[in-house]
């Protein structure tokens, strides 16, 4: 598995316990304007967000919409069609798979909702700390999502990491900050957790430590929701050699420059797992990640009888064991404190996502790939959606 340096980030914040009453909004049922260009999505997020869970859902910026510190940076809103399409998407993988799901979704969707979810066009970067923030949950009420100009259905691991994973993992958030999530979770990865230092940690290094990516690492809380959101958006494959990678102990060595690691890579017996993985850091470091293995004097791979290289756990984690300990007690809490199953939102998001044959079973393309639901045939999928959008386009010259 390649690894990466984690840039992203997600923010949090704390939960109020008062009492909002039915809604937080001015319930004034004030007509839209039918004469506006955006009148056709305007009707479906309150059709679709607003009417039956009292979600209000905005695309266009405003004051209200940004946090104290999203007014320092540089943001512009997200287009109309980008805005059609995430909104359509967050109804078809993330509202609607709750709906089908859940106990009287109608009224667990509008009593754990956010109240608000934000739209920004632009990536939101901090710059001094060189990370992205994703998304920001703030106290159970709204969720904002960045970076929704850059949405394309072309390419599903840049939208579940951007916008898919994202909402689930915001969503999660608000879940348990309603229900808690078990006590024993927290000790699981007690003493590893680090605030700061998973910006420099690549998604192999933190797999082999038991989280499931860099962000997991960083505390408790964000551990358990990065399980949840990606257990429920990565397809198969990526799942798969995300626990693989977790299998192995990671390393990291210093490295002086791109052309020394070089000379490491035609050496015989080698593959590149023990070589190890090049990649400067986020402090501008050069490093090497590789697997941890027996070595000799001269830092040579030592094999085995059966010619594999000897794969060490010197740190006494067993990091797949310990990612698919935490998914369990995220199944648990689940169907336990809300009814329902992780494995069928996992496969229901999976089956929405990709595509599959009369049997029921994925498809793969002649790289060994899944096939991408939304643009086979000819985007039919995704115009489909879009239709629910446009087709509010009739009202507009009309009298009703």
């Amino acid at each position: 598995m390649v690894v990466a340096t984690a840039m992203v980030a997600f923010s949090f914040g704390a939960c109020s316990d008062d009492d909002l009453g039915a809604t937080i909004f001015d319930t004034t049922d004030y007509p839209l304007d039918r004469s506006a260009y955006t009148f056709p999505l305007d009707t479906f997020v309150k059709v679709n967000f607003q009417e039956p869970y009292n979600v209000r859902y905005m695309y266009k910026m405003n004051d209200m919409g940004l946090s104290s510190s999203d007014l320092q940076k540089n943001l512009t809103p997200c287009s109309y069609d980008q805005s059609v399409d995430l909104a359509t998407l967050a109804k078809y993988l993330w509202f609607d798979v709750y709906k089908d799901l859940a106990d009287e979704h109608e009224v667990f969707l509008k009593k754990y909702s956010p109240r608000i979810i934000h739209i920004v066009g632009s990536k939101s970067l901090n710059v001094s700390q060189g990370t992205e923030t994703l998304g920001v949950a703030e106290g159970g009420l709204k969720i904002t999502l960045y970076n929704a100009n850059n949405l394309s259905v072309d390419n599903i691991d840049v939208m579940n990491e951007y916008f898919f994973k994202t909402m689930h993992h915001e969503f999660g958030h608000i879940l348990d900050q309603t229900k808690s999530r078990p006590l024993a979770f927290n000790m699981l990865s007690n003493g590893q957790y680090d605030a700061s230092g998973w910006t420099n940690t690549p998604d192999s290094v933190a797999a082999g430590r038991g989280f499931i990516s860099p962000y997991a690492s960083s505390q408790a809380r964000e551990d358990w929701v990065e399980v949840l959101a990606n257990y429920v958006t990565l397809d198969t494959l990526s799942w798969e050699r995300a626990i693989g990678s977790a299998e192995y102990e990671w390393e990291e060595i210093d490295c002086a420059s791109l052309s020394d690691y070089n000379k490491l890579l035609p050496k015989s017996g080698y593959d590149i797992d023990t070589i190890g993985y090049y990649k400067p850091n986020e402090s501008g470091e050069n490093k090497i990640y590789r697997r941890v293995c027996q070595r000799d004097a001269n830092g040579n791979v030592i094999k085995g009888e059966d010619g594999k290289p000897i794969w060490l756990h010197r740190s006494g984690i067993d990091g797949k064991s310990l990612i698919l300990q935490k998914l369990d007690l995220v199944r648990g809490w689940l169907r336990d404190d809300f009814g329902i199953s992780v494995d069928a939102m996992r496969k229901m998001v999976q089956e929405r996502s990709f595509l599959t044959d009369e049997n029921g079973d994925f498809v793969y393309d002649r790289n060994g790939n899944l096939v991408n639901r939304f643009t086979y045939n000819r985007y039919e999928l995704m115009n489909k959606l879009r239709d629910e959008v446009n087709k509010y386009k009739e009202l507009q010259t009309t009298n009703e």
